[in-house]
């Protein structure tokens, strides 16, 4: 019994590390694949409303993602300010 139950331990963990058959279906440049199968078509081509919603996506998300940067510099810019100003209590009142 003690055999069975470290046999399927051990079939356990092994089958663990091996990767699921549709996940290895998919290999390096599937979705490119995809998009030359659909290429030409006239269901794949973008109007220009789309085009223009498209690129305005593109410009608002890099906008957040730099606004997002100016808020973490800021708070590191403000935290360090922080440990300064208690480094130099410190510093006066060791105690």
């Amino acid at each position: 019994m003690r055999m069975f139950a470290i046999t399927l331990f051990f079939s356990l963990v092994i089958s663990g590390c091996t990767t699921s058959p549709t996940v290895s279906k998919l290999g390096p440049g599937s979705d490119a694949a995809a998009l030359n199968a659909t290429r030409g078509r006239s269901d794949a081509q973008l109007s220009s409303v789309q085009a223009e919603q498209y690129s305005r996506q593109r410009r608002q998300v890099g906008e957040e993602m730099q606004l997002e940067q100016m808020k973490k510099d800021q708070f590191f810019r403000n935290a360090g300010g922080v440990i300064g100003i208690l480094q130099g209590v410190r510093s006066i009142a060791p105690y």
